[in-house]
């Protein structure tokens, strides 16, 4: 394999599985009563020519609500391998509870697990605790403002060693989702999560997304996504982006 098509391939790869922020907001389903809902996303691209190419990519959803009480939990998984080499290896499972203390304020608490190879995080635990405040609501629009503290353990690959870091977080967001017609929707949440004890390092991730229901419960949908982090593991990128299309079925 030519170092050019090892650059073009660790360039797609990349834009698949950057984020180290996940986007929690996107993910919700809006409901006002007792049920259990989620979503599937599945992408498989297998290519055969001078070399063999295998990328997954798989992101499961599942969200129950009853009475004040609601659990979230995110199952994220995309790798690419190239010759039974594999160059990306990322995994994401996330678990969120919200109890609604009053009808604009709930408490929120969550766990989460990652490992991104192409980030050069060996692992990543985070549990937070907080408050999300429903600042806006009508028929169409809906407006949020979290405010949360988090532990962070973060296990990385260093120069000579792997790196381990203990810290505390703040992780501050602000989100929207509107609907501009029937079936056509936009929603929209920016992260900011700087360090306790040294506010420069900080991150911030934002996504935006467009989604266009075809067929009852089947949407088309467009999303871009930025991602900011001042003090990186090693050589990664201080600024990151991804635009992304794809399919989404909800049940």
């Amino acid at each position: 394999m030519s170092k050019k098509q090892l650059f073009f391939i660790l360039l797609f790869t990349s834009t698949i599985s950057f984020c180290q922020v996940i986007n929690i907001e996107s993910l919700r389903k809006p409901t006002d009563s007792s049920h259990f809902m989620g979503t599937v996303k599945l992408d498989i691209d297998l290519t055969k020519n001078v070399n063999t190419l295998f990328n997954l990519t798989n992101e499961i959803t599942l969200q129950y609500t009853s009475g004040k009480n609601l659990f979230f939990f995110v199952n994220n998984i995309a790798f690419s391998e190239v010759n039974k080499e594999r160059f990306t290896d990322k995994r994401v499972q996330h678990l969120r509870y919200n109890y609604q203390l009053k009808p604009r304020l709930t408490l929120e608490g969550f766990t989460q697990f990652q490992k991104d190879k192409i980030s050069f995080i060996n692992f990543r635990y985070l549990v937070g605790l907080g408050t999300r405040f429903h600042l806006f609501h009508s028929k169409k629009n809906n407006f949020f403002l979290g405010t949360l503290m988090m532990y962070e353990y973060e296990n990385s690959i260093g120069n000579t060693e792997d790196i381990i870091e203990k810290t505390m977080r703040g992780d501050v967001y602000f989100s929207f989702n509107m609907t501009l017609k029937e079936n056509i929707f936009l929603s929209s949440t920016t992260y900011y999560q700087p360090k306790l004890n040294y506010i420069s390092d900080y991150r911030i991730s934002s996504e935006t997304s467009f989604s266009f229901i075809i067929f009852k419960k089947l949407a088309l949908t467009t999303s871009f996504s930025y991602q900011f982090d001042k003090f990186p593991v090693l050589s990664i990128p201080n600024s990151q982006y991804k635009l992304e299309n794809g399919i989404q079925y909800t049940f």
